[in-house]
């Protein structure tokens, strides 16, 4: 139900502020508006202030705005209001609109979320045997500084260790609410070709407990059930999936199971592959840090520059079909999948999800493809730069045919997303 009630507040959200932006732009630039409506179908409720009727419609998966003379109705408008009867530059801006409010609320989005939410603090996911962190830190430490310097990412402590080492460093960590400072000694590690201090940080920490479990599966078939906890692989404790991973990689295929009062011993496939396909173990909630209002807003445009450059870089792949478009193209069901996994992940990752989701809608629009917003903008800079018009009967013929086009290959997408899905 939660994912549900992301899923449609969030394209609400997205199509509500894209339709905004056509709206407001087609006030500016005097265009008539004939109906500002959100959702599809019968209205529930409506008003009318002006010339302009406001909806709220049954199906909230959309909305839309109808222009005065972009169709056969015009309404109380005059020719001077309508669509066509605005000069051309007019309606490119008003197309462009839409899509540039998509961008400006990812923008927006990622800016709240780094600025009210924060970044994700470091915590301790593993720890060396042997090693000098084995005998300071617990798995789930959050980290916050080292040396006084405040540590963000991974790299931030590989730096300030190397520029200490091999001195002491001094940990500034929070440990069940209370913060410690805590000193370690790096030591040389010829296999690293660097000093180390023996623990793996990461924001996001998995325990070795079982929550989850699908039938059928490798973990499943080796006898592990939800509410285990793996505790020790071939006779060996294990703390963390660090020290797993190390286990397997060593050839290890036993490992020892906490099941309530008993302890059990387990044999894994051969084949660790997929050993860990359908299993989710308990995570440790994410430890957030509060940053300043300018480094919110470098970290947004970063975000949404990152988001712009994958997606381009996505379309040139699909076009020089190095990826199908089946994998890279995702509907409403795809949506809904990556929206469930950012709420596992937390409210960070959800909010610069729907960032991404709402550059690549600017982005899908602003296509010369029929019906989208970057088709109208072609024929408006076709106008621009001829001085001729487009008869408005056949651009408008145009836009239906690839409107429905578009929604057919919605429904193909959504069919696949589906059979992926249950298939």
């Amino acid at each position: 139900m939660t994912t549900f009630l992301v899923f449609v507040g969030t394209i609400l959200l997205l199509v509500g502020v894209h339709e905004f932006g056509h709206f407001l732009a087609a006030k500016l630039l005097r265009v008539g508006v004939l109906e500002f409506a959100i959702g599809f179908g019968p209205a529930l409720w409506t008003w009318k202030r002006g010339k302009t009727r406001y909806s709220l419609r049954l199906l909230p998966l959309g909305g839309y705005v109808r222009l005065a003379g972009e169709g056969p109705e015009v309404g109380d408008f005059s020719p001077e209001e309508t669509y066509y009867g605005r000069p051309a530059w007019a309606r490119f801006l008003l197309a462009l609109a839409g899509p540039a409010f998509n961008v400006f609320l990812a923008l927006l989005l990622a800016f709240a979320g780094f600025l009210f939410i924060g970044l994700p603090r470091l915590r301790v996911a593993g720890l060396v045997p042997g090693r000098p962190a084995e005998e300071v830190l617990k798995i789930g430490d959050v980290l916050l500084a080292i040396d006084g310097h405040d540590v963000w990412t991974t790299d931030d402590v590989a730096k300030l260790i190397q520029r200490r080492a091999p001195e002491p460093v001094l940990l500034k960590i929070v440990r069940e609410g209370a913060e410690l400072e805590v000193s370690l000694s790096p030591v040389y590690s010829p296999e690293d070709g660097r000093y180390i201090v023996g623990a793996y940080f990461w924001p996001q920490v998995l325990l070795l407990e079982v929550q989850k479990l699908e039938p059928l599966t490798p973990l499943s078939a080796a006898g592990l059930r939800p509410g285990d906890v793996v505790v020790g692989a071939c006779d060996r404790p294990l703390r963390s999936f660090f020290e797993w991973a190390a286990a397997l990689e060593e050839g290890c295929r036993v490992v020892q199971v906490q099941r309530g009062e008993s302890l059990l011993s387990l044999e894994l496939p051969a084949d660790v592959g997929d050993l860990f396909r359908g299993v989710e173990f308990r995570v440790l909630p994410m430890a957030y840090g509060r940053i300043g209002v300018q480094r919110a807003v470098a970290l947004a445009g970063q975000q949404v520059g990152q988001a712009f450059s994958v997606i381009v870089e996505t379309l040139q792949a699909m076009l020089a079909r190095r990826i199908p478009a089946g994998e890279a193209v995702s509907g409403p069901v795809g949506i809904a999948g990556l929206l469930s996994a950012g709420i596992a992940a937390g409210p960070l990752v959800v909010l610069l999800l729907i960032a991404v989701i709402s550059v690549n809608l600017a982005l899908f629009n602003l296509l010369p493809i029929p019906a989208l917003d970057g088709a109208r903008m072609l024929f408006s800079l076709f106008e621009m730069l001829t001085r001729r018009r487009v008869p408005p009967k056949v651009e408008t013929m145009v836009h239906t045919l690839g409107f429905l086009l578009l929604l057919g290959l919605l429904l193909l997408i959504t069919a696949r997303d589906l059979f992926r899905l249950f298939g």
